[in-house]
């Protein structure tokens, strides 16, 4: 269910409407004999509620409140659907409208997700219109790949000749593109350098340990880190990242097109020189 919010402090008056329907809606329930609610999440969109912790945006005035929940029984969905609007009527000043009318209940459907055996496949990728086979018949990395990878790579060591002086700090995003999506509850974020030389960089301080700090609002499972030769670019895989996934996540962002944006935002220190080239390029 969604109600906008107007005024003075919106982000305040939207969370605090959220948790009073939830705690009147729940003890209605609770009265009708159904059982607490399973699940119950509260974004208040406008105030960048998915950036967590690294949130910068104050005094919004027009926000969005969101409210989801699941329980086993519909009948306990449609009366908080229902006891949503006395909200706009009077409750907080300045909240309004849903835009698209009363919500109503849906069953959740939870994605099930399995893993296919190598043997049972064979891979191949085209580069430069040159047919590699990606794997041998018991799912070992051909010869041609990891010959691929080895010519490809940065593993190289990479001989630092900036002096730390000639650092700053600045947002990723100011050095690398991100996209991310999707698999389950799986969410992949692709990081890629706007510059070759900016590659160890970033491989020094896109640790694993740090995207999963810094994601952790989101991120409750591993964070795994694999390299993209030929692009510049590394793909994290974050599991338990996306509340479920799909129809079984009560977030706004379900499938996690958002987060590669959220990982843009955070801090790293690259040499001035490297990031003229950057904003030259």
């Amino acid at each position: 269910a969604q109600l906008t919010i107007i005024g003075r402090d919106a982000k305040g008056k939207a969370q605090r409407t959220g948790e009073a329907i939830l705690e009147r809606t729940g003890e209605l329930i609770d009265k009708a004999g159904w059982g607490p609610y399973t699940r119950t999440h509260i974004e208040v969109l406008g105030s960048e509620s998915c950036f967590g912790p690294h949130a910068t945006a104050q005094g919004a005035r027009e926000v969005i409140l969101r409210v989801t929940a699941m329980h086993p029984r519909k009948e306990a969905l449609d009366l908080l659907a229902r006891e949503v609007a006395p909200a706009g009527t009077s409750w907080s000043p300045g909240t309004t409208g849903s835009g698209g009318g009363r919500s109503s209940a849906a069953p959740s459907i939870k994605q099930f997700g399995f893993l296919l055996d190598k043997r049972q496949l064979t891979a191949r990728v085209h580069i430069n219109n040159i047919e590699v086979k990606l794997s041998d018949k018991n799912g070992n990395s051909s010869h041609e790949i990891k010959q691929f990878i080895a010519i490809n790579s940065d593993n190289k060591k990479v001989e630092n000749k900036v002096n730390i002086s000639d650092e700053i700090e600045t947002e990723l995003i100011h050095i690398a593109h991100a996209r991310s999506g999707d698999k389950g509850d799986v969410s992949n974020i692709g990081v890629i350098a706007r510059h070759p030389e900016l590659l160890p960089a970033l491989r020094e301080q896109l640790t694993e340990a740090a995207v999963a700090t810094y994601l952790a609002h989101f991120v409750k499972g591993r964070v795994t880190r694999y390299d993209v030769p030929g692009i510049n670019a590394f793909n994290f895989v974050c599991e338990q990242a996306l509340d479920g996934g799909g129809m079984a996540s009560l977030r706004n962002d379900p499938l996690g097109k958002g987060m590669g944006q959220i990982l843009l935002s955070m801090p790293v220190r690259v040499s001035k020189h490297l990031l003229a080239k950057v904003l030259r390029g």
